[in-house]
């Protein structure tokens, strides 16, 4: 790491401030592993010591396949510049872009509480209720039932980038916390939501269960870059669109508070193929935690046995409650045309913060 980075992050956590985490969650904060595009890498394409075993009933299929850089992983994935979470998917603020409609129309929070009562996207029995991905028969027992490498998918799993918890799922920008949900908040120049009184919204309560108890939600903000630079309140559900004009010492950096023990999950998307860019976690004292420099660009895949992944960057680490990190985005090349990126961050709710998977791809915290 160059001097001029490790500079920037110590700057960076310098203003984070505060405790690492709250006592009340030792089990958190000792034995701390990640997940991260570069260890998942580091496994040279073999399955063989993750644990519970991945295999297939198909002998003539290596579920290993799904490690190649032409997979879901890859830059040519759905985590890739041209999949949903890119400049050309449904988030953006050009024309062919539907947030940039759903910005146009300001607030309709009123409208929104009394047509999507129910059944709409944020009751009961929507994507965020007790019969969505996130309850525990959908999550720990219809996706580990589906196949061996489906588990996977969950907190931990060597796919786990991809799976609900991740910025693809319902916790995610695509989902109904995000600029295109039924919220019905408007949306400020920065990026802010704000109800009808103008006052900034940041969580969103759902029920869990029809006329039962209620889940609160933090919302999915898309930040503009230098707005999202200043702040130092910020939870772990929003996404910057961002940009680093040439590649070496610049670091774009943000700060972020856990405010639950959960897992977080920080995925790196360019905006083309042609720009690879790295994602470094830091702790307050400014000491990098864990770093995804995983080779994403897209002219660097190659083929063949033995092949080493080449992935988009994501870190996913577990966080205890009231932890504040800092994240620092930096170049490797950059297509200087559009040398943007799109940071996304993604909390999993205390409703997960275990898991059963074990393997070599998770890898200790950095230890200072």
């Amino acid at each position: 790491m160059s001097r001029q980075l490790l500079a920037s992050l110590l700057v960076l956590c310098a203003a984070c401030g505060g405790d690492d985490a709250a006592g009340d969650d030792a089990d958190l904060r000792d034995g701390k592993t990640v997940v991260t595009a570069a260890s998942v890498a580091a496994l040279g394409g073999s399955l063989a010591a993750v644990k519970p075993v991945v295999k297939t009933a198909d002998p003539g299929h290596d579920p290993a396949e799904y490690l190649s850089p032409h997979s879901a992983l890859g830059p040519m994935g759905p985590l890739g510049a041209f999949g949903p979470l890119g400049a050309l998917g449904p988030i953006g603020d050009a024309s062919w872009n539907p947030s940039s409609w759903m910005h146009a129309a300001g607030n309709w929070e009123s409208w929104s509480k009394q047509s999507l009562k129910g059944d709409g996207p944020l009751g009961a029995h929507g994507p965020l209720g007790s019969e969505g991905p996130l309850s525990e028969r959908a999550y720990s027992r219809d996706l580990a039932a589906i196949n061996d490498w489906a588990r996977q998918l969950q907190a931990g799993g060597v796919f786990t980038a991809l799976g609900p918890l991740g910025a693809l799922g319902p916790l995610g920008p695509l989902g109904p916390l995000g600029p295109l949900g039924p919220h019905g908040f408007g949306v400020d120049d920065a990026g802010n939501y704000r109800n009808a009184a103008g006052q900034i919204a940041r969580t969103v309560d759902v029920p869990w269960t029809e006329g039962g108890a209620k889940r609160r939600y933090e919302l999915v903000e898309k930040y503009a870059e230098g707005y999202a630079k200043t702040l130092r309140d910020n939870d772990t559900s929003f996404m910057v669109v961002g940009s680093i004009a040439e590649p070496g010492p610049e670091v774009d950096a943000y700060v972020a508070t856990s405010r639950e023990a959960q897992f977080v999950t920080v995925t790196l998307v360019p905006e083309n193929s042609l720009s690879d860019f790295d994602v470094f976690v830091t702790n307050p004292a400014g000491d990098v935690v864990a770093s995804s420099d995983a080779d994403g660009h897209q002219s660097m895949l190659t083929f063949g046995d033995g092949i080493q992944g080449t992935y988009i960057d994501f870190i996913q680490l577990r966080m205890a409650r009231g932890e504040r990190f800092g994240i620092a985005v930096t170049a490797k090349t950059v297509n200087r045309t559009y040398p943007s990126y799109r940071l996304i961050v993604t909390g999993s709710t205390a409703a997960f913060s275990t898991s059963v998977i074990q393997g070599p791809h998770r890898v200790a915290r950095r230890v200072p």
